[in-house]
Order: C-alpha cells, then sequence, then structure tokens
C-alpha cells in the first residue's frame, strides 16, 4: 500500500521484542522506507520527532471484532467492549486491559491483553506506540495474508487478524485463499500501517503521557509580543510627559502675556507659574497612581491643576506632598465625573 505524504513526514523506530519481552531486532523507518536496522544492544536514541513503536508478538493478545455503536469515545468504546466480552473470554476481564481501534469493514476491532504484560512493556520501553505484528499487516481485499516470522504465523484479512499454529489457521480460515508476505514487503508497508495504526494499546490508564515541547514559532510570538507592549508602553508615557509638556509651555506663555498686559508701573507681585508647576509635578512624580489632566494658571496667580487618582488615600498623600514644598492647597474633594475619582486642587504660595 502506497503511503500518503501525511505518512511519508513522520520516523518510527520500531523494536520486536520475543514472547519473553526480550528487545529483538529494531528498525528504523523515515520517509516510508527503512533507512536503518540493528539488534537490540544497538538501539539508537530517537530524536524528539521520531515515534519508538513496540511490536509485540501477536499471540501476546487476543483480538476480537466487534460491532459497536459509532461515534462513542474511545472510554465508551472500552466499556461497551468490555460488557459484550464479559461472556466471551476465558479470563478474568478485571485482570485484562481492553483496547478499541479503527473500524474496518463494518466492524471494530478490540484487543484483550493481560494489563501485568503492559505495565511490564510500558516500565521497560515506554513506546509511544504498542501494536501487535497481526495488525501491522495490511489486509488484502479479498482472502488472507500470512506473514512467517515469529515463534507463530501472523494472519490478516479483512475484519480479521490472529496470530496462530498453521493447524489452528486452517479451522479459522476455511476455505480462504492465504497469501505469504516476504519481509520487504512487510517492511515496506510499515510507515503506512503506522499512521495511523488500525491500533495502539496505548490508550486508558496506560495512555501516554502528554509530552511537553518547545514550540519556536509560539515562542517568537510572545517575545514580539512582549516587545510590542514594551514599546506601546514607552509610547504612551511619551505621550503624557509631551502633553505635560505643552500644558506648561502654554502656561508659561499666558503668565507672560498677562505680566506684559498690566498697567506700567504696577508691580506684578503674583508668585508665577514656573514654582508653583514644579511643586506639582514633583508631587506628581513621587505619588504612583496620580495623574493631572488639565491645569490652568488663573489670573490671580493661582494654579488650578485636575487630577484623577486611584483612591482617597492617594489624593491625601499628593496633597501633603505639595504642601510639604510651602505651598497651599485648596480644594480636593469634589469628583471630576471620570472614570477615576478624582478633584480639581487650586495651588497658591504658602
Amino acid at each position: 500500500m502506497p503511503t500518503s505524504s501525511t505518512e511519508i513526514g513522520h520516523s518510527f523506530l520500531v523494536t520486536f521484542p520475543d514472547e519473553g519481552g526480550v528487545e529483538g531486532p529494531w528498525l528504523l523507518i523515515e520517509g516510508g522506507r527503512v533507512t536503518a536496522r540493528g539488534v537490540a544492544d544497538e538501539v539508537p536514541v530517537p530524536d524528539p520527532e521520531t515515534r519508538t513503536v513496540l511490536a509485540i508478538p501477536g499471540e501476546l493478545v487476543t483480538i476480537h471484532w466487534l460491532d459497536l455503536a459509532g461515534g462513542l469515545a474511545q472510554a465508551q468504546a472500552a466499556a461497551a467492549a468490555r460488557l459484550m466480552l464479559a461472556d466471551a473470554s476465558a479470563g478474568n476481564l478485571a485482570d485484562m486491559h481492553v483496547a478499541v481501534g479503527l473500524p474496518e469493514a463494518g466492524l471494530t476491532p478490540v484487543v484483550l491483553v493481560p494489563a501485568a504484560l503492559m505495565v511490564f512493556w510500558v516500565a521497560a520501553a515506554d513506546p509511544d506506540k504498542i501494536v501487535p505484528t497481526s495488525l501491522l499487516l495490511h489486509p488484502p481485499a479479498a482472502g488472507m495474508v500470512r506473514r512467517d516470522k515469529g515463534r507463530v504465523p501472523d494472519y490478516r484479512g479483512p475484519a480479521a487478524a490472529f496470530s496462530v499454529e498453521p493447524d489452528l489457521a486452517a479451522l479459522l480460515i476455511g476455505d480462504a485463499s492465504v497469501e505469504p508476505v516476504d519481509e520487504a514487503t512487510f517492511e515496506g508497508g510499515l510507515g503506512a500501517a503506522l499512521w495511523p495504526p488500525v491500533i495502539n494499546l496505548r490508550q486508558g490508564q496506560f495512555a501516554n503521557r502528554r509530552r511537553w515541547s518547545v514550540d519556536r514559532n509560539w515562542v517568537r510570538r510572545v517575545a514580539m509580543y512582549a516587545i510590542a507592549f514594551v514599546l506601546l508602553t514607552l509610547v504612551v508615557q511619551l505621550a503624557l510627559i509631551m502633553r505635560y509638556t505643552f500644558a506648561a509651555d502654554r502656561l508659561e506663555a499666558e503668565t507672560v502675556a498677562l505680566a506684559a498686559a498690566a498697567p506700567a508701573g504696577v508691580r506684578d507681585v503674583r508668585p508665577g507659574f514656573g514654582p508653583l508647576a514644579s511643586h506639582l509635578f514633583e508631587a506628581v512624580r513621587a505619588t504612583p497612581n496620580v495623574e493631572v489632566t488639565r491645569i490652568d494658571y488663573r489670573p490671580d496667580g493661582a494654579l488650578a491643576a485636575t487630577v484623577e487618582v486611584d483612591s482617597p488615600a492617594t489624593l491625601a498623600a499628593f496633597r501633603q506632598r505639595i504642601e510639604a514644598g510651602g505651598v497651599a492647597v485648596d480644594g480636593g474633594t469634589a469628583p471630576t465625573g471620570g472614570p477615576q475619582p478624582g478633584a480639581e486642587l487650586v495651588l497658591r504660595p504658602a
């Protein structure tokens, strides 16, 4: 069976243990073909993108093909299978792991395997997938195929898979034709058989734990958002500084104009905008969560400032800092009507 582009994009390290669980030969499959092979003591360390597969002998499991309702979640399908197999299983189902596979020819494969064996396999190898060898064969359109490699042959047909002695297989196969499968054909089809596999025994209580990996694209996006946030914060701060600077320049110009308009010979006893504004902005810098929204230099020499704060306590601290500089502060209790509590303060020389 040819592999699709999706299947070719995955690589698999497939290990074939014997019936005693001893690691046997392994195959590295990349791009849908075998690129390396070896024996147990030469198993390479796979890269993070390579799926590890334990191809267990088919005779260690029992495969049933059941007519399960469609649309069931995996846990629901496993529970339904347990009920259907309660009378058909010779052993105690409480000691068995029940795994449900992908439907085929209207039937769903359900694998029974001793839970103790699953514990052993997961603890020994912790593979991404555990698949019986009989379900790694591709079913023919009709009849059966046979692979003579393990202790007993593997047989595969439409909605059928088992691993038994040839004499017993004859009773199960009946008059159906049987075609042998050589190893080259078997290995050439492993890529397609594993993505996705007909069944993966690592489900339910033996499901793979989630492996965390760093997505470089995600990290890059987060970094870009962080940089944009910092830049935006700086722009906001610069805008506030420019706003205050322009307001101060405007009021200073108004002060100069008022002084120039005073009658000849009349001495201007007003304190001037600069000293009052200096005390105001010093207090703004020293008090968190205070924003000046409007300032106005009055003809009588007083400086009116509308401020927004986060709480009355912040406003009180702000007033105290201004008064500590030798400036009298009037007002400070009337709300401004803005989204935050605030007041209009009037600064005069003490």
